[in-house]
């Protein structure tokens, strides 16, 4: 078996000696040979990807954060060879849906062992496949404003303090959100089509379940019930109180489409890609992922919320703990 790997030496700068040494050992005890390719600013792994799986390679391993895994499955996207992932950014959201260890040695372990394949689904925006979700609204404002400091530090998931601080200024707009070719309008804050379900958790708790590899995508529409909207009113809806804002869940079989009367930012798995209309068309089953037989359960998002938010306004994480001491449950 012969393996690329994609390593990403900006994503976890500490873990590039122990990610180098966990391939050799056990790869080698597999007796799977490898070539390792360190990506640069400004490449496209998903090019690199398209262009070398040509030379007969049985297996793309990518090493990095969410942004990396995203870059290589937009490579792989219809292709059989499976991917291993070894997560050593912040968020690693990817990997923890889908239950792969956090563990640079656990991680590449289980490439090397005896893993389960998986078929993932993914998101077409126009060339480019995305995995995790793509949104118009709050999180295309924060993302377009976010500092690259907070980014480095936090990862992606770090997006959500910036989120409910953004709150203050926003102001709901006028969308048509069309859902498998049947259109309404909306007046909302975020219009978010998302394909993973820890994102989705994260964000608002009482939402479905949603999954990876369900075939379907979930449209998740967070309209007003007034004309202003607080922040303290997001942070509410996160920790399970009531509040001003009116989520609304459709599921998508097939594809869904965003338009707005002026040009809007649309983000997808992290990064500002274009403004609306924005088409978003589900591909089921679009890659192929090395998981293991007992999938690891990532540790609460609760924690995760808390710890997040009190980057940014620690009064944020005190408000989420008040709620769960007034028997108030967020999971």
């Amino acid at each position: 078996m012969k393996a690329l790997v994609v390593l990403n030496p900006a994503a976890g700068k500490q873990a590039h000696g122990p990610v180098c040494e966990a391939l050799r050992l056990h790869f080698a005890a597999s007796h799977i040979r490898y070539e390792v390719h360190e990506t640069r600013a400004g490449e496209k792994s998903s090019e690199l990807i398209r262009a070398r799986l040509q030379e007969s390679f049985d297996l793309a391993v990518a090493v990095g954060g969410d942004g990396t895994v995203s870059d290589v499955i937009d490579g792989l996207a219809g292709d059989s060879t499976p991917l291993g992932i070894v997560p050593t950014g912040t968020g690693n959201l990817i990997a923890r849906e889908l239950g792969i260890p956090t563990g640079i040695d656990e991680a590449v372990g289980l490439i090397a062992g005896e893993p389960c394949l998986k078929r993932i689904d993914a998101m077409r925006i126009g060339s480019r496949v995305f995995v995790l979700n793509a949104s118009v609204g709050i999180s295309a404002s924060v993302i377009g404003s976010t500092t690259r400091k907070s980014k480095n530090r936090f990862g992606r998931i770090a997006y959500l303090g910036t989120t409910v601080l953004k709150l203050l200024s926003l102001k709901p707009r006028y969308l048509v959100v069309a859902v498998d070719g049947r259109a309404e309008e909306y007046r909302a804050l975020e219009v978010a089509v998302l394909n993973c379900g820890m994102l989705a958790k994260m964000i608002y708790p009482k939402g479905p379940e949603i999954h990876i590899d369900d075939g379907r995508l979930d449209v998740w529409i967070l309209g007003t019930k007034t004309t202003r909207t607080r922040p303290r009113n997001f942070v509410g809806m996160i920790a399970g109180r009531s509040s001003d804002l009116l989520p609304r869940f459709i599921r998508a079989e097939s594809r869904v489409t965003i338009r707005s009367t002026i040009p809007m930012p649309v983000q997808a798995d992290g990064d500002i890609i274009g403004t609306t209309p924005v088409e978003v068309e589900l591909l089921p089953g679009a890659v192929t992922v090395l998981v293991p037989k007992e999938p690891v359960v990532p540790r609460a998002l609760d924690v995760d919320r808390e710890v997040i938010m009190a980057q940014y306004h620690p009064g944020l994480a005190r408000s989420g703990k008040r709620a769960s001491k007034s028997g108030v449950t967020t999971k």
